[in-house]
């Protein structure tokens, strides 16, 4: 019974979860209500407080899952799109795919929702300044250049880049230009990667 007990207790907590995850990307981290969100996993408002202390908490733990997922998933990119390693991740990443699904529960929540994670509680900032750095770092162990700084320094601009790209080609409103800005991006990514023109870490 008390096997039972956890085992639906944490199914229970995942389902907030991922419905979380769906809603933030949909509708944003400050519209959505701890209500709404609970109706939308098909749960009762007042079980919430039995998972989570507070909506902080919440968005905190979903951005930090969130984001692990698509460490995840880039890392498997990485190993199965050519031209693999970094290459594979820009590519899987600066993708019409990805611009079209938003709200896929595979998407990247930086795109949708890094400039309000900016805006929110110290310790849900903190979550996710730990997750960037950890994905950072995952990233990093892809790079072919000669130390832990270059290899860093390879890296974040990448990031950086992936994620203005996804963020730039979806505010857009003409699709020639949204598509111009993947395929720019991209290219420029991975040129750099196969030019070796990476910074000294300074």
């Amino acid at each position: 019974m008390a096997r039972y007990k956890a085992d639906h207790a944490r199914a229970t907590r995942e389902k907030i979860l991922s419905a979380a995850a769906l809603a933030f990307k949909a509708d944003g981290l400050n519209t959505v209500g701890i209500g709404r969100l609970m109706g939308q996993a098909g749960l009762t408002h007042g079980g919430f407080y039995a998972h989570f202390s507070s909506k902080d908490a919440l968005v905190q733990e979903t951005l930090a899952r969130s984001l692990r997922r698509t460490s995840r998933n880039l890392l498997q990119a990485a190993d199965q799109t050519p031209p693999y390693g970094l290459g594979g991740v820009i590519r899987s990443y600066v993708s019409r795919q990805h611009r079209d699904r938003p709200e896929a529960e595979d998407s990247c929540v930086l795109p949708a929702l890094a400039a309000e994670v900016a805006r929110q509680a110290p310790e849900v900032r903190q979550a996710v300044t730990e997750t960037i750095a950890g994905m950072v770092e995952e990233l990093s162990a892809l790079s072919q250049a000669g130390d832990a700084a270059a290899r860093r320094a390879e890296v974040l601009p990448v990031l950086a880049g992936m994620v203005g790209a996804i963020m730039l080609s979806r505010a857009v409103s003409d699709p020639e230009l949204s598509d111009a800005i993947l395929k720019a991006t991209r290219d420029r990514l991975m040129g750099q990667l196969l030019s070796g023109d990476v910074h000294d870490g300074r």
